[in-house]
């Protein structure tokens, strides 16, 4: 069994940028959340 390892390489490349723009998307979610609670926070 032959395994190319540029082609290992380049979708180990291309699993980490889909796991960093994911981990990206959360925290742009948590973070427009936050302001939407602090936005609408009732003062009593």
């Amino acid at each position: 069994m032959d395994i190319n390892y540029v082609n290992v390489m380049n979708s180990l490349k291309l699993m980490g940028m889909g796991m960093a723009a994911i981990f990206i998307v959360i925290i742009v979610i948590y973070a427009a959340v936050s302001i939407m609670l602090k936005a609408t926070a009732n003062n009593k």
